[in-house]
């Protein structure tokens, strides 16, 4: 082996390794009348938590734009363009009213929608109020957190109320702000890259720390497959008797499920509780923001600040020092490490690459589709049309197997079954409501 290795072509190849790098700014830009940006414009975004709407106005930033957000008197949610029409003032400056936010420089007040209730001293008030307005987007409230939709007026998604949120016995957590120096497109298309659960994930368990149970350091099988509404995967393990299937999925541009990471394929069931589902904001191309949500059981004997200690580490800037973070890498390290914008020209994939590819190329659809004036897939305009998720730990005997449960031609023939099982009634179908 020796030999072979000394005679290779490929030895010491740094001065020859000289592929230019180019990011594909189609699937990475975000701004406003780039194909991305339109693309990500017709999706809800989390921008802030509810908790964070306090007595001023917070000052946010959301697909290259620079917003203002404020909770008023009356409990409405509104979301203004950062300077005022007037003289661009910036309104993170502004004061909350009963009703709108009030300019702090010449006092024009704002309803959530834009449009003026108030001129103070300008005796052409009438006409104004009726031909001129702020910038503004809708605001929603789901579970603590404010989404916008940045997209045309004349056609607004509904938010999507989807089958894993609202469970019998489930209590629903917001979460905190893991913060990214690195694009939208990394981050999302991570959770499509299930490999790295294997290696990544379970270099803390052989450094002194147990974040992921040890049954993620068993290689499983892979598969991956469209759905309604975005991409899953489904990961083959044979563990403790059981033959143990995780899948995961991506929705619309921003969100994701993920199942249980300390799952250990021991216990059966059919449809497991839900876990997280992270949504990203693509702050501008180069920084990006999770919000997310834990769904935790009622009789879940953890507890809930070592449920976010899990969740949250490896998870954002600046989360532990650097050379903990080298020590103990985690998906902030790897993802942002890429680069703020990947260039995909430089990279060289593999087999185990393909729901990243898929991922990709669901993008790249949604952007085609946009452009040509069709709703991409994920956006719905009334809740009957939401479609299902499918993150789930789907945990049966090996006999079911169908043969040898170690044998991948049977792992995969049993994986593609039971994601054509999913595809007809989504786990999430069995749970009470």
């Amino acid at each position: 082996m020796d030999d072979i290795r000394s005679n290779h072509p490929l030895r010491y190849r740094g001065y020859h390794d000289n592929k230019p790098p180019q990011v594909d700014r189609a699937l990475s830009e975000v701004g406003r009348g780039t194909p991305g940006g339109e693309y990500q414009r017709r999706f809800w975004h989390p921008v802030a938590y509810l908790s964070e709407l306090g007595k001023v106005p917070l000052r946010v930033r959301a697909l290259g734009e620079d917003l203002v957000l404020y909770k008023d008197g009356s409990g409405t949610v509104g979301c203004l363009a950062l300077h005022c029409c007037h003289r661009n003032t910036s309104l993170e400056y502004g004061l909350i009213q009963e009703h709108g936010l009030k300019c702090c420089y010449h006092g024009r007040v704002f309803d959530c929608d834009g449009t003026m209730l108030d001129i103070p001293g300008e005796p052409h008030a009438e006409h104004m109020k009726r031909t001129l307005s702020q910038g503004a987007y809708p605001a929603h409230v789901f579970q603590g957190i404010v989404f916008i939709y940045m997209g045309p007026p004349d056609r607004i998604p509904v938010f999507p109320i989807l089958d894993r949120f609202n469970l019998k016995g489930i209590n629903d957590h917001c979460g905190g702000r893991f913060e990214f120096d690195c694009n939208w497109l990394q981050i999302k298309e991570n959770s499509m890259d299930p490999i790295h659960t294997y290696t990544l994930h379970m270099v803390p368990q052989t450094r002194g720390y147990a974040q992921f149970s040890d049954e993620f350091g068993i290689v499983p099988l892979f598969i991956w497959t469209e759905t309604p509404a975005g991409c899953m995967y489904l990961g083959v393990r044979h563990v403790h008797g059981n033959i143990w299937v995780r899948s995961t999925d991506t929705y619309g541009a921003n969100l994701h499920m993920i199942s249980s990471i300390i799952e250990t394929g021991r216990e059966r069931r059919a449809a497991s509780a839900p876990f997280m589902s992270m949504w990203t904001l693509p702050v501008d191309d180069e920084n990006s923001i999770n919000f997310f949500i834990s769904h935790v059981r009622d009789d879940d004997p953890m507890p809930i600040e070592k449920r976010r200690e899990l969740e949250s580490f490896g998870q954002y800037k600046g989360e532990r020092p650097y050379a903990d973070r080298q020590w103990i890498p985690g998906d902030y390290d790897a993802m942002s490490s890429q680069g703020a914008i990947n260039p995909h020209s430089t990279e060289t994939l593999g087999t185990q690459d393909r729901g990243v590819v898929m991922f990709r190329r669901y993008v790249r659809e949604g952007i085609e589709a946009v452009q040509a004036g069709r709703d991409p897939k994920g956006f719905f305009l009334r809740q009957e049309d939401v479609a299902p998720t499918f993150a789930n730990d789907w945990v049966v005997p090996a006999s079911e197997a169908g043969g040898n449960p170690d044998d991948p031609n049977v792992q995969r023939a049993y994986a593609e079954k039971l994601a054509a099982q999913y595809l007809k009634q989504a786990p999430m179908k069995g749970w009470p409501k």
